[in-house]
This record gives C-alpha cells, structure tokens and sequence, in this order.
C-alpha cells in the first residue's frame, strides 16, 4: 500500500490519543467480543495497515457467521491474554468506542462508558466524531489506489463508516452523476484531494469536457497506477481530442495491466480503423468480441475491418 497513507493514518491515530487519556475500561473486554458488540466499522485502509492481523479481524468485524449459525470469531482474533495485541494501530472505530455514540444505539450494559458518552444523531457522524472526516478522506484515497476486484468483499466496512456524506461536496457531486445528473463543483483550488480530482474527471466526462476530464483523469491515474480501468477513460478523452497516441499509451498500459476489458480492445479498434491499419483494427475488434460474444457491434466492426484489409 502507499505508504504516505499508512503514516498519515498512523498520524491521526496519534491526534485521537494526544494528549493521552486514561484507560477507564480496566479488564473489561466486552467491546472485544461479537455479541457485546454486535456492529462495528472498520475501513481497507486500517485492514491494510493491519497487515496480516487485518485478514481475521476484517470477518470479525463483519460479524460473520458460520453454517451452524454462531459467529466464526466470538472474541476479536487480535485480542490476547494481556489484551490487545495490536493495540497501537487498532482501527478508529476501537478508538472512539464508548465516547461517542450514534443515536438509536447503546451500549453494553457493563461498560464503563454507560451515562457519559456523548450521543448523536446518525445523519452527524462527520461532524460530530474527532478524526471521522479524515478517515474517510483518506479510505477515499486507498480506494482510488485499489484495483476493483470482482466477487470480494469490503469486510466491516459498511456505508456509514466511509460511505457517502452528502454535506460533503464531492459525495454530493458523486451521488447527483449517479442519478444521472449533471452537479456543479466548487471552484478549484489548490490541494484538492485525489478523490475531488475523480469526481471532477467523471463530472467533466458526463458534461463532453474532454480537455477537463483528460486532466483530471490524468492526474488520478499518475497517482494510481495500477488503476486499468481508469487509464482506459482518460485514454477516451484523449482520442476524443485527437491525441491518438497519448489515447494508446493510456490503452495499452491498461491492457499490460488487465487484459480482460472488451471495452479497451474495441476502443484500439476504433483508433486503428482511425488510422487505417485494418488488421490492427481487426485483430483488436476480434478480442473484443471473444471476450463479449453478446455484444454484435464487436463483431461487426471486425468483419468491416477485415473486408478492408481484404481489399487491400
């Protein structure tokens, strides 16, 4: 993972216990079980700080389950004889439990916390919760770093731990493309996160502003290099502004990358029956079809590039 976003959460950790408090809880573990605590968020990001500890904790902290019904880990995996085995780089959630507390939730009813947690409606966790708006900024920015895999699973990360904060802008601007709207964004300014360049480089995209959306896009995929499925985008912008042989750089380095997207492939058929190099076009046309056979336009434009090198 990135490094700079290892320290950085590692940062805020240390602002949450800065200046050191108490430890009020004693021996009680109760918070450390499935059952006194039945729900519990936790972000990528803190899992992957978490390393290996992270793998078990992530099922824990989804409170899963096994065939017969009872949880597959009834007491938090990082918890030890002599308590937390990962104490100092525990997940945010484990930080701020028993301090804060959203409305329509309680807590156990042996912790020490009972009477004096501050609680508050579930719509102002951002702004009511110390170092919460900076988690989720800096889980925007791992998830952005992330490659997408099919079929896996978030683990404890649940929408109200990272998920969309619509007072925020750009989750308001993400929520609006989502519907199929067209938001307005806050003017530019410098030190914006990657996740505000993302929002822009989609919006920017949806409205035909190619040479926005290149930049931008440009900007998150310099960042994110592993990112396939966003190199293929910008490569978009970039053939739509005739900038044929940035768009194949973006294509190819996409393809070394992941080579299982029709869309990349029939979008270098497009750019080399631009060219006029049928074969090409054909060859990228075809691989396009073999991976989406539902989809007859591969087909075609494979056939027309084949009858013009036949031509030839």
């Amino acid at each position: 993972m990135d490094s700079s976003l290892e320290q950085q959460l590692l940062e805020l950790y240390q602002f949450l216990e800065s200046p050191p408090t108490e430890n009020l809880c004693g021996s009680c573990r109760i918070c450390c079980t499935a059952s006194g605590l039945t729900r519990q968020n936790v972000t990528r990001l803190e899992l992957a700080v978490l390393g290996e500890a992270g793998e078990d904790f992530a099922r824990y902290a989804a409170r899963e389950r096994g065939a017969d019904g009872d949880y597959v880990f009834p007491v938090c995996p990082n918890l030890g004889p002599e308590g937390c085995r990962v104490y100092t780089i525990r997940p945010f959630s484990c930080r701020v439990f028993g301090h804060y507390r959203a409305g329509g939730t309680r807590l156990p009813s042996e912790c020490v916390f009972v009477g004096k947690d501050r609680e508050f409606p579930a719509a102002d966790y951002y702004r009511v919760v110390p170092g919460a708006l900076r988690l989720r900024e800096l889980s925007r920015d791992f998830q952005l770093r992330t490659v997408p895999q099919r079929g896996t699973s978030n683990g404890g990360e649940s929408e109200s731990g990272v998920g969309l904060n619509l007072e925020d802008p750009w989750d308001r601007a993400l929520e609006q493309v989502g519907r199929g709207e067209l938001p307005d964004l806050p003017a530019e300014s410098e030190g914006e996160s990657l996740f505000a360049a993302y929002v822009r480089a989609l919006v920017a995209g949806e409205r035909g502003q190619h040479p926005e959306a290149l930049r931008f896009y440009t900007r998150v995929v310099d960042a994110c290099p592993e990112r396939h499925d966003l190199m293929t985008f910008a490569g978009f912008h970039a053939f739509q502004l005739g900038l044929l042989d940035q768009a194949e750089g973006f294509w190819l380095r996409s393809l070394r990358l992941f080579s299982g997207n029709p869309l990349t492939f029939s979008f270098l058929g497009y750019l080399f029956s631009h060219r006029q190099e049928w074969q090409m076009a054909a060859d990228f046309f075809g691989a396009a079809f073999e991976l989406e056979p539902g989809q007859p336009v591969h087909r075609q434009r494979r056939d027309e590039a084949l009858s013009k090198v036949a031509q030839a």
